[in-house]
């Protein structure tokens, strides 16, 4: 059983950087190309106000008639239109306006069975939308159950994050944090342990004990994890470098170490 990590840490940095504040309001999000459009149409997770076709192939009529499925309005219009609608001209000619994100309850999460409600990803102002919706997709793919966000200072889930996401907002609940911390006491008191990926870290992802319950925190871009959240880890690991660069951005970071967390599980059994 891993000790929790008691020394002072940096935490691998690297990306760009971009705040999205909490307080804007509620807003309208455009889903576009067809894998994100056929996945939010498939998880019914948010509420789909119409769908918008700049194409008539076989994969347009396909959607095009799921969407009148389910009661689901839709017009055609041309791509130049189409383009405006959604800011770009990487739509592959399909779009759906969906309104604002449908954030889950930690408690809600954690009142799951054990088995459905981890590993947990935490991210410690994760302000790049690009990151954000990178680590969501390596999330969905690798397995985690869940995304804890903190309601200020990070990228929230938006249209740019849905579209890099390719889906995976369709399937992972996210919450929004209002205080991290009390977060991640609230996930420690329901079973979880919470291990802070950190380039200072006691022990390798290699040699810590993952299959564990646990919460996994991914530091933010620039300045990794917060001293107050590595404080309430129970240990931290960090990722051996190898090369002659010394850190990696978030998002791959994240995926590294989830990665490595289900190779561990599987190689146990788990």
């Amino acid at each position: 059983m891993p000790s929790p990590g008691k020394e002072k840490h940096k935490t691998s940095g690297g990306g760009g950087h971009r705040q999205e504040s909490r307080s804007r309001a509620p807003q309208e999000l455009w889903i576009s190309g067809i894998n994100p459009v056929r996945e939010a149409l498939r998880a019914d997770r948010m509420m789909i106000r119409e769908m918008v076709l700049a194409r008539s192939d076989q994969r347009g009529r396909e959607l095009m008639e799921w969407a009148a499925g389910k009661n689901i309005p839709w017009r055609q219009v041309s791509r130049e239109f189409l383009s405006g609608q959604v800011g770009h001209e990487h739509h592959q000619g399909i779009a759906v306006l969906a309104g604002e994100y449908p954030y889950a309850s930690l408690e809600s999460m954690l009142e799951a069975p054990p088995r459905e409600r981890e590993p947990l990803i935490v991210l410690d102002c994760i302000q790049d939308p690009q990151n954000l919706g990178a680590l969501l997709r390596s999330a969905c793919f690798l397995g985690a159950k869940g995304i804890v966000l903190p309601a200020d200072r990070s990228a929230r889930v938006t249209a740019a994050v849905v579209k890099v996401a390719a889906g995976a907002t369709s399937y992972l609940p996210i919450v929004q944090a209002t205080n991290l911390a009390r977060a991640l006491d609230a996930m420690k008191a329901s079973g979880l342990w919470i291990v802070g990926l950190d380039v200072g870290g006691t022990q390798s992802i290699y040699e810590a004990d993952l299959t564990l319950p646990l919460g996994l925190v991914v530091g933010n871009e620039q300045k990794g994890l917060r001293s107050l959240v590595r404080k309430h880890c129970d240990f931290l690991v960090q990722i051996p470098a190898l090369g002659a660069i010394q850190s990696l951005n978030a998002a791959t970071a994240g995926a590294v170490a989830l990665a490595e967390v289900q190779r561990q599980r599987l190689m146990k059994g788990k």
